[in-house]
């Protein structure tokens, strides 16, 4: 596998889906299983780009990083909440977050960062790779491999840019009071003081 990868032969495999309970919910939740090497591979790639994006990411950012669980956003929330004049809360999560992914935008958003040609090439050969479903191939031309080892931190960049620097650079500078956005993964709470800014927010 070393080889493969170095003389940039290495191809990932189709991702395998199978199904599981959505607690809350009578629906089920897809999740892809990659084999062994891939695991090892996105693996190795992940420890990369922790290295370079740990310290891009917002603070208020808590899920699937070093150190930082849900109980913190939990813990943010709260004090947001209780010192900050937080009058109205807007929750959301994002519908079917990683089979709408751009990919290309997201290759766009790690080419920021990531010098490395090869790096970016193997990155996109497992968006490339495809899902096995009951025995049938189908490509995968948007999100991240779901159930992939590297898919958090793939998911934690796109929202980086596409949501907290959305928030933070544009809408934050034209609320009338503290605003403030906490996310865990593709789950996320706005705090605001003034209903307007809320609203404001729901629609935008």
């Amino acid at each position: 596998m070393i080889g493969r990868l170095h003389r940039m032969a290495y191809v990932p495999q189709p991702v395998r889906r199978v199904y599981i309970p959505k607690p809350g919910s009578d629906r089920q939740r897809p999740l892809g299983i990659p084999v062994l090497e891939d695991k090892l591979v996105q693996a190795g790639l992940s420890k990369i780009l922790e290295a370079i994006y740990e310290e891009d990411f917002v603070e208020d950012s808590c899920g699937f990083r070093p150190g930082r669980s849900c109980d913190d956003a939990l813990r943010v929330l709260g004090r947001t909440i209780e010192r900050q004049g937080t009058q109205y809360v807007v929750e959301a999560d994002i519908k079917a977050f990683c089979d709408n992914v751009d990919q290309d935008q997201l290759m766009g958003f790690l080419a920021h960062r990531v010098a490395d040609k090869r790096v970016l090439r193997y990155i996109r050969r497992f968006l490339k790779a495809g899902i096995q479903e009951e025995g049938v191939y189908r490509a995968s031309d948007r999100g991240p491999p779901q159930g992939g080892v590297i898919s958090p931190l793939l998911a934690n960049r796109y929202l980086h840019y596409t949501l907290e620097l959305w928030f933070q650079r544009r809408f934050q500078p034209g609320c009338t009071g503290p605003a403030r956005l906490i996310r865990y993964a593709d789950d996320y709470v706005a705090c605001f003081k003034h209903e307007a800014d809320a609203k404001r927010f729901r629609i935008e």
